[in-house]
């Protein structure tokens, strides 16, 4: 099982609240939870911070999370960090 922890930063409140709202308007996040090898796929508001955003993916294995970044909807995501200016940093942790 693999861990992926993704921090999002926004410029401001208003964008990380437009992008959450965007993925879920979009089924984004349903979606993702409903591919194969999808454990957990959830969104976080961090205590104390106005404009970050944190993701907790978890999938069976690298390779399942790897196939996750080649869909359509992963691709959308990227144009969806474009339009709220969002940065990101991810901690990968593998456990058996």
């Amino acid at each position: 099982m693999t861990n992926f922890y993704v921090t999002y930063t926004m410029p401001t409140k208003e964008d990380r609240d437009g992008y959450l709202r965007d993925i879920q308007v979009e089924g984004i996040d349903e979606i993702s939870r409903g591919e194969d090898g999808c454990i957990r796929y959830d969104y976080f508001y961090p205590v104390g911070s106005d404009n970050t955003l944190f993701l907790w993916e978890q999938w069976e294995s690298r390779e399942h999370q790897k196939a996750h970044c080649q869909t359509a909807h992963f691709a959308r995501l990227g144009e969806l960090k474009e339009k709220y200016g969002a940065t990101t940093e991810i901690q990968i942790e593998d456990r058996a």
